[in-house]
């Protein structure tokens, strides 16, 4: 069976097995913690702003990612989530060749292939332990506009170091060719490793980041990009007016300087990765190397069939992996979840494996 596409969506799954709603969703990828609990308690302070039209020009939390990240505000661009800024870029680059860095999110191909642009692959590979193969995508950039890299990657969870993209950044720069560095969840990874920086001087660089990740604030759709000034202008002209709500907007400039939640996160997402993931391997599975709060399973031929069914009847879902180029459903993507969560799944593959 080829499963309809879901991510943090289960109701898809369940409704196509006739089942009864999932206790425990996987598949998503937000922070387990939930939102900071000031998101809770401030709540009818932030009220007010939707009853005023938001800033078209998101000023305040442009000015203060800026300030966040020491980089010019001119070269930050605020997104109705970076699901939007994707589709700008997607637009921009327009009936472009496109070289995608795979398996990863498949809403990069889809939006390329929306626009009309030719897209190439260059995959990872799990002998290669999921890193990034600079040599080949080198090989493979003549003639391309743009390369796409997420980092952490999505699904493996695997962050790839900075000493390793500099110098992909630089063959870019010589060659003319755009680079997207989609850091969604780089702040997960202890340290928050980054290449948002060198923006200040790679005009070919585009870094993409999300704020509904960390802060466990999907429904609010909000991230931003940052890029060399002309290219940040010239990709806002397809950018809708009041794109960005102003609850989005003030709760955003909130999230980013909230230091102390973020470190929480790591540590609590750490804690429960040492225990849980020794626990998976003596099971037989094999996990990638993750950074982040979620992670890719395999070791057992199909898990996004065999598995699944069997989490699925026992009201648990996770990711499947039949859209994700190079994985063809193999494997299955899983987030670390509540301990209680993390307790009940282990449970469960303790008897699947038996």
């Amino acid at each position: 069976m080829k499963w309809p596409a879901h991510g943090a969506n289960p109701h898809y799954l369940t409704e196509s097995m006739n089942l009864p709603p999932v206790q425990y969703d996987f598949s998503v990828n937000v922070n387990p913690l939930g939102p900071p609990s000031w998101l809770k308690e401030k709540w009818s302070e932030f009220y007010p702003f939707v009853m005023d039209y938001p800033d078209p020009h998101n000023e305040r939390l442009i000015k203060t990612i800026a300030e966040r990240e020491r980089i010019p505000k001119e070269q930050v661009l605020v997104g109705n989530g970076a699901s939007e800024l994707l589709m700008l870029i997607g637009n921009y680059f327009s009936g472009k060749r496109v070289l995608i860095v795979e398996p990863t999110f498949s809403e990069y191909r889809t939006i390329a292939q929306t626009h009309g642009c030719q897209v190439e692959t260059v995959f990872l590979l799990e002998e290669e332990g999921w890193q990034l193969p600079v040599g080949r995508i080198a090989e493979q950039m003549t003639g391309v506009d743009l390369v796409i890299v997420c980092n952490p990657n999505n699904p493996t969870g695997v962050h790839y170091a900075e000493s390793e993209i500099v110098p992909l950044l630089q063959s870019c720069e010589r060659m003319e060719t755009h680079l997207v560095i989609d850091e969604a969840f780089y702040d997960f990874v202890e340290y928050e490793p980054s290449l948002i920086q060198h923006v200040k001087s790679y005009s070919k660089l585009i870094v993409l980041r999300s704020l509904t990740k960390m802060y466990a604030v999907p429904g609010l759709r909000i991230g931003y990009a940052a890029a060399g000034q002309q290219f940040v202008e010239e990709l806002s002209h397809f950018q809708p007016t009041w794109s960005v709500n102003g609850l989005a907007q003030v709760i955003a400039e909130r999230c980013v300087q909230d230091d102390a939640f973020r470190i929480e996160t790591r540590r609590y997402i750490q804690s429960e990765k040492d225990r849980l993931f020794p626990a998976l391997r003596d099971l037989g599975f094999t996990v990638t190397d993750s950074e982040v709060n979620y992670y890719l399973l395999g070791g057992y031929p199909c898990l996004s069939e065999t598995l699944l069914s069997f989490l699925l009847e026992n009201r648990i879902a996770v990711r499947h992996t039949y859209n994700f180029p190079g994985l063809d459903g193999e494997n299955i993507r899983l987030c670390i979840y509540k301990k209680e969560a993390n307790d009940r799944l282990l449970e469960l593959l303790r008897r699947w494996t038996l």
